[in-house]
């Protein structure tokens, strides 16, 4: 029987917000399984630190400061890959922006969220939305344009973006953050039917209550996560970011070439 070792030597791979969360997950266990591994975000701070890790684990890292929402970020953060490693095997896109508000105002009721979302009651405004949009539509938009070219041409790729749970079902208070998550799952099927030819698979990883601080109002708030679980996930626990990096490894990997178009939930049940 063939080996299930997920054997990423050789390759190189990009992870968008790789300095905190999943992005850090996903980044640490690629290069565990041997990638070298280009690490993208706005602020260096976080990814510097990502870097010194893979190196002392004996691996290789590289970090490019990237506003995945300019164009010319991105195509900067694929040149650089290429002059420093020779190639762009896998594109992780996690960099992501959520929120939680009412669409508009409330009238009569005041739900706990309120007591710690700043301007929760004021609701979504343009800004708010554009932002969401930007970062995580547009970003990956930007990033598949970015390395699609170089991968079209060596003949094979593997695309993972990080979408949610979000994509399927509604969340009460973040319609904007669904919308871009569904806005996800639907180019990346697109872009899997698109790209097939070129040996190149571009898949989804749903996650569903995730511990991480991207929802910074909740993040330290262990009363209000606890509750979230249980009342939200059957497993009664958040996910670990070291959880979702795990599928992500799988489709970066060999063992994963007959997968295509796809979403993977990791949810702890929620969608059950």
């Amino acid at each position: 029987m063939e080996s299930t070792k997920f054997d990423l030597s050789g390759k190189t791979a990009i992870v968008t917000g790789a300095g905190r969360g999943i992005g850090r997950a996903c980044a640490l266990a690629l290069a565990a399984n041997g990638a070298s591994v280009v690490l993208a975000a706005r602020s260096s701070d976080q990814i510097e630190q990502v870097c010194e890790e893979i190196e002392r684990g004996g691996g290789e890292a590289l970090t490019v400061t990237t506003d995945v929402t300019r164009k010319a970020d991105t195509e900067s953060m694929a040149e650089q890959a290429l002059k420093a490693f020779g190639s762009i095997d896998i594109l992780v896109n996690n960099a992501g922006v959520f929120m939680m508000k009412p669409l508009v105002p409330l009238e009569n009721w005041s739900p706990p969220l309120a007591e710690v979302v700043p301007d929760f009651e004021a609701g979504f405004n343009d800004e708010d939305w554009y932002r969401m949009l930007e970062t995580n539509v547009t970003g990956v938009y930007r990033c598949c344009q970015a390395v699609a070219p170089h991968m079209m041409a060596q003949k094979k790729g593997r695309i993972i973006s990080i979408a949610s749970i979000d994509s399927e079902h509604g969340l009460t208070f973040a319609a904007p953050y669904c919308a871009t998550k569904g806005a996800v799952k639907s180019l990346t099927k697109a872009l899997a039917r698109e790209w097939v030819r070129y040996n190149i698979t571009v898949n989804c990883v749903s996650p569903g209550y995730t511990d991480t601080d991207l929802f910074e109002p909740l993040a330290g708030n262990e009363e209000m996560k606890a509750a979230a679980a249980k009342h939200n996930v059957p497993m009664r626990r958040f996910a670990q970011p070291e959880e979702i990096a795990v599928p992500v490894v799988y489709l970066a990997s060999d063992h994963a070439s007959y997968v295509t178009g796809e979403s993977i939930y990791i949810d702890g049940g929620v969608l059950a």
